[in-house]
Formats: structure tokens, sequence, C-alpha cells
């Protein structure tokens, strides 16, 4: 399989962000297509993500040099996950900055519908 930096268009954030906002979003990995999580754009700087190790969980959405950057309450929120995005191939696939091809993720799909969560993140 062709690496997902051998064809790919740096998306700017901004430009994530719009295609993203008030959706939701799941993402698998680049791969083995395996889900990796589904994440709610409430607003441009506030999501819910939903993975079945965490369930729902609130997160801040914010820009930085370019990058897509995450932070989690409930997951390590000293420690934020930034992402560049990038069109490849017809996708929309983001890579994790400090990794060339471990943990790069593709959009499988965006959705008008909201998470269904057991209980909603209250922050």
């Amino acid at each position: 399989m062709a690496s997902p930096a051998s064809a790919q268009t740096l998306m700017p954030a901004e430009a994530f962000i719009d295609l993203v906002l008030g959706k939701t979003v799941s993402f698998v990995h680049f791969n083995s297509g395996r889900l990796v999580g589904e994440e709610q754009f409430i607003s441009r700087d506030q999501t819910i993500w939903k993975t079945p190790e965490y369930g729902c969980v609130t997160g801040q959405l914010y820009v930085d040099r370019g990058r897509v950057c995450f932070v989690y309450e409930d997951i390590q929120p000293e420690r934020p996950a930034c992402w560049w995005p990038y069109e490849y191939d017809g996708e929309v696939i983001l890579r994790p900055v400090g990794e060339f091809m471990r943990g790069v993720q593709r959009i499988r799909g965006i959705s008008e519908d909201p998470l269904t969560c057991e209980t909603l993140p209250m922050s």
C-alpha cells in the first residue's frame, strides 16, 4: 500500500474545521480501517469524543501553527493531541504531529446525527 504521505496535500486547519463543524465524524485507522472513534464538532472550539475505551468525553479544539489540536478533560488533559489534516486520494486523513505512519487516521464518514452517549459530558 502506498504511504499516505506520498500523494497528499496539506489542508488548512481552518478548512478542516469548516468541513466538520456541526457534524459527527467517524475516524478509522488508515491501514486497517478499524474504528478509532467518533467526534461531534459542536463549535469551533468544543467537541465530544466517543470511543469504546472512554465513552463520551468533552474536548477542546484549537488551531496551533496550522495543526488541529484537541485536549480532552478526562484523557491526559496536560497533553494535547495535534494533527496535520491532509487531502489524500479524495479523502481526508489526519497525521499525528511527531509521528509518521503510526496512528494515521482517515475520515470514514460525516453525519448530521449527534453522538449517542450514555451520559453527556457536563463541561
